[in-house]
């Protein structure tokens, strides 16, 4: 009978949402405490950054995750609240490009170099800062237009197949690049597949990442604030020309930039894709 009472405090709701492959999901909650399931692993509830009395949460979805229904759960002091998250399937251009062959079949003599720069890289994006140190909407590096968009199907000379991890911004010249938003620099160097690179750590698992620099303004462990001129756009690495390569990493997850940004900075703007306490609204 008790365990029957128990069960009883629990109120089941159902919310669904629609996020593609390759995208990041924002969902609002109506309180900022709980635990939000996903599959096997817990989603921390991050504070919102406008709204004390609620929380929110970053799900970023594989570039490479098919389409699937995920079952997730806001797990709250009296209530289980279930969330659908349909992930489909996003539409992306293809791209055939032409680069220094050198950067597609790499000579032996740097395939360590590469293997540990993978591994310096993954280690940053992996490693979970509890700290926000942003507490205003992103920005875009470089006001410039985009000439290849995230999630693009690539062909390097007609050997290498990938996909476009970020979104490059046009820069014929070197023009300064600015810090899309506060945060740490936790990556300054030159490396062999990204050229010139800066990553900067905005804490709770969000990185931004700014690549095929030529020159650099700050170095790692310095506190950076937004807007700040971090670099000079080039073109180094793998390239077909000089260009700012913008991206983000949230969890460990490649992530469209644009819509991250769109989506994150809603934030400041209304409660966005609410999942409510419909006990507490009454509806």
């Amino acid at each position: 009978m008790k365990f029957f009472l128990i069960l009883c405090l629990f109120i089941l709701s159902a919310f669904a949402f629609d996020v593609g492959n390759g995208k990041s999901l924002v969902v609002t909650l109506d309180g900022p405490q709980g635990v939000f399931k996903l599959n096997d692993r817990n989603i921390t509830i991050l504070p919102h950054p406008t709204y004390p009395n609620k929380g929110f949460v970053i799900i970023p979805i594989d570039y490479h995750e098919q389409p699937h229904l995920i079952e997730a759960q806001w797990l709250n002091t009296n209530e289980h609240m279930g969330v659908e998250i349909n992930v489909t399937c996003a539409t992306y251009p293809t791209e055939i490009l032409t680069v220094d062959n050198a950067k597609v079949c790499p000579p032996p003599e740097v395939l360590q170099r590469i293997a540990l720069e993978k591994a310096e890289a993954e280690n940053i994006y992996n490693h979970i800062t509890p700290e926000r140190y942003w507490n205003k909407p992103f920005i875009r590096p470089i006001d410039s237009i985009t000439t290849s968009q995230y999630g693009s199907a690539r062909t390097y000379n007609s050997v290498l197949k990938s996909y476009h991890g970020g979104v490059d911004f046009r820069a014929k010249t070197p023009l300064p690049i600015l810090a899309s938003n506060d945060g740490v620099v936790v990556l300054a160097k030159e490396r062999y597949y990204a050229g010139g690179t800066v990553i900067i750590d905005h804490g709770e698992g969000v990185y931004s990442c700014y690549f095929h620099l030529s020159e650099f303004n700050v170095k790692v462990g310095d506190p950076i604030i937004q807007g700040q001129n971090i670099a000079l756009s080039g073109a180094t690495g793998r390239i077909t020309g000089p260009h700012l390569h913008f991206g983000f990493m949230i969890q460990g997850i490649q992530t469209d930039p644009i819509e991250f940004m769109a989506q994150i900075n809603t934030l400041f703007t209304q409660p966005f894709r609410i999942v409510q306490n419909t006990s507490q609204t009454g509806q």
